[in-house]
């Protein structure tokens, strides 16, 4: 049995805003973000591969997701308020 209609409208409208939301990332974040969730490297693989410490590594993740949630509820025409 497929989902209702207005279920795979959202779904389709929040996956749209994450692709969005992740090419708007800045480049070292996205980077740090795809590494991390699309690779599954580990922040200190990360921060070697990068050239980067191990804390700016967790900080640019941090504010990929920070970011991401937002747009996400934003595309579900949830707002913050109710974060």
């Amino acid at each position: 049995m497929s989902p209702p209609p207005s279920q795979s409208a959202e779904e389709e409208r929040e996956r749209r805003a994450l692709v969005g939301a992740i090419r708007r990332l800045p480049r070292g974040c996205r980077d740090v973000f795809v590494l991390h969730r699309f690779a599954g490297m580990s922040l200190e693989q990360i921060g070697e591969h990068l050239g980067i410490d191990q804390q700016a590594v967790a900080e640019c993740l941090a504010a990929a997701l920070i970011r991401l949630s937002r747009a996400i509820d934003e595309a579900g025409g949830r707002g913050s308020a109710e974060r």
